[in-house]
């Protein structure tokens, strides 16, 4: 997040973490099997098995699902429709091992082609180029921070043939990177945006540039003609430091996106003249207006903060002081929407954004109409629809979220009103428990945002309850949709409390900004006003809490125990001094971030050492009384392993030692399967052993 404290970037397409959590160093890893090896012609045959069973697989448990279970990948997931509406695209897994590219025509959904398999990566996203082509990017699979690195980048012919590599994620750079170069690109390249239906046969890369010290310098773009391999460089003579663009219509960049170097915001338009310049800047955070998109007419939409919070506009022009009209906004949420344009002529047809729950605004009544008969079909369930020339076509694919089940996959035909059961992203599972949205006020009035997911139990009354912690902690950390970590926690007999403290993104600027050199004071207090509600509701056991949460959750569950108002905690990858995490020689911070937004947000090290020191777990070691257990990476460079095993010395030092486990080859995160279900499971041993749950 601009102006917010960033992590000093890897010359890797990152993962999609917010806040504290992100990727380490990128190690290449094994070598992909090409599609016609015998090893791969025998996936196949096997996924095309498998695939008749996963769409019309139903989920049958007597007992509450397995820790497998919950963290099994998605069988089926990333759907996208091709133009013309006659075949979906997905990324399918039904072994839990080995991803794949399958093609299912929407006339016969019940039966998959698959037609690219990895066997040791995955596919992370597909697109259609057109109606007869596709792009798609694999990631080798993560084995460890060490091997979350780039997305390399493939296209192929909808049957499967002409298949070629343009970029591979487990090399680095080597030399030769002329314009007609036909060879795969390294990992710091990476597909920028889907690609356009109005611009076919095009790619628009991007290509993350480095310093030398291994640190992000700026961002540039080159269009890719996979037909030919020709290439194309877009952002020459650009201003410096862009770490982001937004394009026109004929894919030409228009607005860039960087900082001033003091932990603030610019963005830059290219003039009518064809010059860059300011179009807006902000001294500190993220900027005012933010440019999303420019459609073929020539109309910017934009986001524009609105007492605290973004609202989604539309100008006719593209000029910094041009008026705007306001398209959908929130007086509770900073709306971060998603603009559905159809693929004919480039309208505007709706938005779907994230509020209570997921939603949409539509201008078209033919596709509001759509809506609100899939709704009536599909009761209790958020569903987005989703297709590229949506007016003109009758099938439209439906997305549906639900607070019980995990998402399920539709086809909807707007002519005859046939709705079609395509697939379920985890078909094994039940259906889960309820999830409340709720609020409260904090004791100093701030709205705080909740979600309460509810155990089944024998009886009504009190329940123990998990107070589960976001990361970040500068994210939004709450959503009404099924969540396989609350749900666990709820199958195994507890009320589950999620609260949206202050510092916690997507609820405006007053909501964020309430955070700052807050850690530990009035960001916990707000914890403990969330678990005093759901007390005074009859929801929870006071003397029945355990605190859980990794990253800033695993500090806040240190903070919460060493105010004795927990039975226990549990802490995942928690920092314990804070003058480590704003130390230029411990922490993995950008040099901006360290100068400028981490002591404004967090605290400065000099200024405001002693307000570090005074919430730092690690000087508390007197107050934290009760059962803990520490979970860390050993490799982790965001909370270096010195923070748990400093506090586990001192703790057992002190006669109360901690239960304790280091995972080898970790970072800020657990990617090997093993260590997320041995996490998993000391975890509910650990929360049965202390909160005793009825039965």
């Amino acid at each position: 997040m601009g102006g917010l404290p960033r992590r000093r970037p890897r010359l890797v397409q990152p993962e999609d973490e917010p806040g504290f959590l992100g990727p380490g160093r990128a190690i290449p890893g094994p070598p992909h099997r090409p599609c016609h090896s015998p090893h791969a012609m025998k996936t196949l045959a096997t996924l095309a098995r498998s695939l008749c069973l996963l769409l019309v697989a139903k989920a049958a448990h007597a007992a509450p699902p397995s820790i497998e279970d919950f963290q099994r990948p998605p069988a089926f997931s990333g759907p996208v429709l091709s133009p013309d509406g006659r075949h979906i695209a997905a990324i399918v897994n039904p072994d839990g091992k080995t991803t794949a590219l399958a093609v299912i025509a929407t006339d016969k959904p019940d039966e998959a082609t698959p037609l690219k398999a990895f066997g040791q990566a995955d596919i992370r996203s597909v697109y259609w180029i057109d109606n007869e082509r596709l792009a798609f990017t694999v990631r080798p699979r993560v084995d460890g921070e060490g091997r979350a690195i780039g997305a390399g980048l493939w296209t192929l012919d909808r049957n499967g043939g002409n298949l070629r590599q343009w970029v591979n994620p487990t090399t680095r750079g080597s030399g030769e990177n002329t314009p007609q170069a036909k060879r795969a690109l390294d990992a710091n390249w990476s597909l920028f945006q889907a690609p356009d239906v109005a611009r076919p046969g095009e790619l628009v890369l991007r290509h993350y540039v480095g310093n030398g010290r291994g640190e992000l310098s700026y961002v540039e773009l080159a269009r890719l003609n996979p037909a030919t391999g020709e290439r194309q460089l877009l952002t020459e003579g650009a201003p410096d430091h862009v770490m982001n663009w937004v394009l026109d219509a004929a894919g030409n960049p228009a607005f860039a996106f960087s900082t001033n170097g003091r932990g603030g915001s610019v963005v830059h338009w290219r003039t009518p003249e064809r010059r860059w310049a300011v179009w807006h800047e902000v001294a500190s955070g993220e900027p005012n207006r933010r440019p999303l998109a420019i459609d073929r007419a020539g109309r910017l939409y934009l986001l524009v903060n609105e007492n605290g919070r973004m609202a989604l506009h539309r100008s006719d022009s593209l000029a910094p002081d041009a008026p705007t009209t306001r398209l959908v906004g929130s007086n509770v949420y900073s709306v971060w929407p998603q603009l559905l344009r159809d693929a004919d002529d480039d309208d505007l047809i709706g938005v779907q954004f994230e509020a209570d729950v997921p939603q949409t605004a539509w201008f078209a009544p033919a596709l509001a109409a759509a809506q609100a008969e899939i709704d009536r079909r599909l009761p209790g369930a958020a569903n987005l629809i989703s297709c590229q020339r949506c007016l003109a076509v009758p099938t439209v694919l439906v997305t549906s979220f639900s607070d019980r089940r995990p998402v399920r996959y539709f086809l909807f035909n707007r002519e005859t009103g046939q709705l079609t059961g395509l697939a379920s992203s985890m078909p094994w599972m039940p259906e889960g428990r309820p999830r409340q949205v709720a609020r409260t006020a904090a004791r100093d009035g701030l709205r705080l945002p909740l979600v309460i997911t509810h155990p089944a139990l024998p009886a009504p009354g009190p329940a123990p309850t998990v107070l589960l912690v976001h990361g970040g902690p500068w994210v939004r950390g709450n959503f009404w949709e099924w969540q396989a970590e609350p749900q666990f926690y709820a199958s195994r007999g507890y009320l589950v409390l999620e609260a949206d403290f202050r510092g916690s993104a997507g609820y405006g600027v007053r909501h964020l900004r309430a955070g700052d050199k807050q850690w530990g004071l009035k960001m916990q207090d707000d914890l403990d006003d969330a678990v005093d509600w759901a007390v005074k509701q009859g929801l929870t056991d006071p003397k029945r809490v355990c605190i859980v949460g990794a990253s800033y959750g695993g500090y806040a569950a240190l903070m919460g125990l060493s105010r004795g108002r927990v039975a226990c905690a549990v802490a995942g990858l928690a920092p314990t001094d804070l003058t480590k995490l704003t130390s230029r020689h411990w922490a993995d911070f950008g040099q901006e971030s360290l100068t400028y937004s981490l002591p404004r947000y967090l605290g400065d090290p000099v200024a405001d050492v002693a307000l570090l020191k005074a919430n730092s777990p690690i000087q508390l070691v007197d107050q934290l009384q009760g059962p803990l257990l520490m979970l860390y990476g050993a490799l982790d460079t965001r909370v270096p392993l010195a923070h748990g095993t400093e506090l586990r010395d001192a703790l057992t030092a002190a006669g109360r030692p901690p239960e304790f486990v280091a995972y080898p080859n970790e970072g800020h995160g657990f990617y090997k399967w093993e260590h997320r279900q041995d996490a998993w499971r000391r975890t509910e041993a650990f929360l049965a052993r202390y909160l005793a749950p009825r039965d």
